[in-house]
């Protein structure tokens, strides 16, 4: 009995490769996860929704072919050559993918991808100071400006489509009593939207709350020795800008002066001179009637060589 053993043992070792070579060929199905990459994207294009990192592969194919293939070398390859800007429904199909003429890739998880694209883009757009409060009272705004007084922007293009100016922070004007204000804002940028300027310096200019009024006033000569002078007429009507702070004193005509002044040195005789103004700070004269004053010149004797 035992001098065969050597042909049983051969028998059962034939055997077992016949089972593992009949198993090995055996068809069967599998899930694989796989990376998904894309190519050919086109330049300043991004995808900005609908991205997958991993798909999940069902696939075909002999129990060897399968244990044999490198998952870590796997990859679908999406090409987005053609997307366009907005939503892309692109399928994922098993044709798309190829693993190796002997394992069939049966499908793919999900079927499709709604991929949301979108363009770079830069543009131009201007700065607008955003302001509030005024230094003090009986004071109105006159002027702003701001440097740079522009900015570039970038963004994808659905983001900027409605991007028509960059405002900045929120500046308290202090009541100090100053007719300026300046110093630095920092930019509110919209969301999705970049610029390399992160603040801007300013400059907001005040004035003096001010009232039209006419007013009648006497002329005053200012008096030389060398000569004399008579003038007509002994005054005028003058229409007056006037801050409504000066007019809340109840003496404000005592600081308004208008005077005839020919100056050291007149020619003798007759002549036409505008009067001059001594008014306080922001009073200014916005019409006269006349504008001008006749005057007559004669030497003093007593200083006549």
């Amino acid at each position: 009995m035992w001098n065969n053993w050597q042909y049983r043992v051969l028998a059962i070792l034939l055997a077992l490769a016949c089972w593992y070579v009949v198993s090995g060929q055996e068809k069967v199905e599998t899930w694989l996860e796989v990376p998904l990459e894309f190519v050919n994207l086109p330049p300043r294009m991004e995808i900005t929704s609908g991205l997958v990192s991993k798909l999940q592969v069902r696939i075909r194919g002999t129990s060897n072919q399968v244990r044999s293939l490198n998952v870590g070398r796997l990859a679908y390859k999406l090409d987005l050559g053609k997307i366009n800007v907005g939503t892309n429904v692109i399928p994922l199909v098993p044709e798309s993918m190829t693993i190796t003429s002997a394992v069939e890739v049966v499908e793919i998880s999900p079927t499709r991808l709604e991929l949301v694209a979108d363009v770079v883009v830069s543009k131009t757009v201007p700065v607008k100071l955003d302001w509030t409060g005024l230094p003090g009272d009986d004071v109105q705004f006159r002027n702003a400006t701001v440097f740079p007084d522009s900015v570039t922007v970038t963004g994808f293009a659905s983001a900027l489509e409605s991007v028509n100016s960059i405002s900045t922070a929120l500046v308290q004007v202090p009541p100090d009593e100053s007719l300026t204000a300046s110093g630095r804002a920092r930019l509110l940028m919209p969301k999705d939207v970049r610029t390399p300027v992160s603040s801007v310096s300013y400059e907001l200019q005040f004035g003096l709350t001010t009232q039209e009024l006419w007013v009648k006033m006497n002329l005053e000569p200012v008096r030389y020795e060398t000569f004399s002078y008579t003038f007509e007429p002994k005054f005028v009507r003058i229409k007056l800008e006037i801050p409504v702070r000066l007019l809340k004193d109840k003496d404000w005509r005592e600081n308004l002066h208008l005077m005839i002044d020919p100056g050291s040195n007149p020619a003798i005789g007759q002549s036409v001179i505008a009067p001059a103004s001594r008014f306080p700070e922001g009073v200014s004269i916005l019409e006269a009637k006349p504008e001008e004053i006749e005057i007559v010149v004669q030497r003093n004797e007593e200083f006549v060589p």
